[in-house]
């Protein structure tokens, strides 16, 4: 079953082509999830996890056994990010998220902008007083929403459920369940696993066999390239496509000059919609003799399919794979 939203998603940007599958479609079909499962776990109940954390110095993972107690199932949740909004959209009976904050609220950063828009309650990040006013009963928070706004939580006897590493696909799919054992809803979770396996599956298989492999490199503000831990490279393993950090051995983000850029040689550069690395790209005499250059692939891409966390990610996919593939479908 499918709910459907206001505004349809976009479907092609700056004359990008059409993907293989209808975007407002898909939306609809990741928007809402519902299945049935009895609960195998009463109230109060304890959840038990792996907690996964991804140091930026170093660039590497590290995980670490958590618990966490909660006496009833919550009727008053606040996300603190937008991935985690996003997955609650879906698996969670919608009047028991009684508020968002500003980034869910902002169609640069957040699938549901637009839904979130009309809801009362939006609050920024770090303002830990105006969610303790709301009166939540569980609030989740990320590795980002930081010890002091966790520390004022605990203060005022507010639960909140810390979420580990948000990133690739199977990432995803592991918090989406976690999130459904904690509000209660495991079996809308598991629905929603099922709807973006099969997504994946279908999205996979419009894929032409001729042309997959396709090097592609996701050029940021900064010069960072994502590797193997990353969004974009779930992304490019969904639509068969070759993530060019990933090949050149970047395990997360990495920041690389216009020299390595031409050594690694993409066929396709993407770069975020605004922030002028298009121009930047193609003007460069360094990069004058670059494939993609040379054939006119450096596209620039709406920034909110290249950041998103959540089982939006296969439209994200979608939408890159009409970019890819131009032409394909």
């Amino acid at each position: 079953m499918a709910m459907a939203c206001d505004k349809p998603v976009q479907e092609r940007s700056a004359g990008l082509p059409t993907p293989p599958l209808n975007m407002e479609v898909l939306k609809q079909e990741l928007s809402y999830a519902r299945g049935e499962k009895a609960e195998v776990q009463g109230w109060p109940r304890k959840i038990e996890y792996t907690y996964r954390i991804h140091d930026f110095r170093t660039d590497t993972f590290r995980e670490e056994k958590r618990a966490f107690e909660i006496e009833k199932k919550p009727a008053r949740i606040v996300p603190h990010a937008v991935g985690v909004a996003e997955i609650l959209w879906a698996i969670c009976p919608r009047e028991r998220l009684i508020a968002f904050n500003d980034l869910s609220a902002d169609p640069e950063f957040c699938v549901l902008a637009e839904e979130v828009q009309k809801r009362d309650r939006i609050f920024k990040t770090k303002e830990t007083e105006l969610i303790i006013a709301y009166e939540p009963d569980l609030v989740f928070t990320v590795f980002y929403s930081g010890e002091e706004f966790k520390e004022k939580l605990k203060q005022a006897k507010i639960p909140y459920f810390d979420l580990g590493y948000f990133g690739t696909l199977d990432s995803i799919r592991s918090q989406t369940l976690l999130l459904g054992r904690v509000i209660g809803e495991e079996g809308n979770a598991e629905a929603l696993v099922e709807s973006m396996d099969a997504k994946t599956r279908e999205l996979n298989s419009k894929i032409p066999a001729d042309r997959s492999g396709v090097r592609v490199l996701y050029y940021d503000e900064g010069g960072y390239v994502p590797g193997r831990s990353t969004n974009f490279n779930s992304i490019c393993e969904i639509i068969r496509a070759v993530n060019v950090g990933d090949e050149q051995g970047v395990k997360s983000w990495s920041q690389i000059d216009y020299e390595t850029l031409l050594k690694w040689d993409p066929e396709i550069i993407l770069v975020p919609e605004g922030s002028g690395l298009e121009e930047q790209v193609q003007s460069s005499p360094m990069l004058a003799y670059a494939r993609a250059v040379k054939t006119g692939k450096v596209f620039s891409v709406p920034g909110i399919y290249l950041r998103v966390a959540s089982q939006y990610l296969i439209l994200s996919a979608n939408f890159l794979a009409g970019v890819v593939y131009e032409g394909g479908f």
